[in-house]
């Protein structure tokens, strides 16, 4: 998979969650990861939330995909308490 991303987005990403958008392959790659919707506009815009091992936290990972094979990351952030607990709701 290969993984792209705006660098002032990273930039303004590290700023605000303190990710950068370069660690976004960790919650894409998750095996136990909600996928979902997430349009703006006419973007088909997909969110994936998971717990990530190594940071030990829920994670939110906002993306589209450019090409079968292309990961646009556009957002990374820790998971707020609702979308923690939808998340762990799915996993049962």
């Amino acid at each position: 998979m290969k993984l792209t991303y705006d660098p002032n987005k990273d930039a303004a990403n590290i700023a605000k969650h303190g990710l950068s958008l370069a660690d976004a392959l960790l919650v894409f790659d998750a095996p136990d990861k909600l996928t979902l919707t997430s349009p703006k506009g006419d973007e088909a815009r997909l969110m994936d939330v998971a717990m990530v091992a190594v940071a030990g936290v829920v994670l939110v990972l906002v993306y589209v995909m450019r090409e079968p094979d292309e990961l646009r990351a556009i957002s990374l952030r820790r998971a707020s308490k609702q979308e923690r607990m939808l998340y762990a709701k799915n996993r049962q």
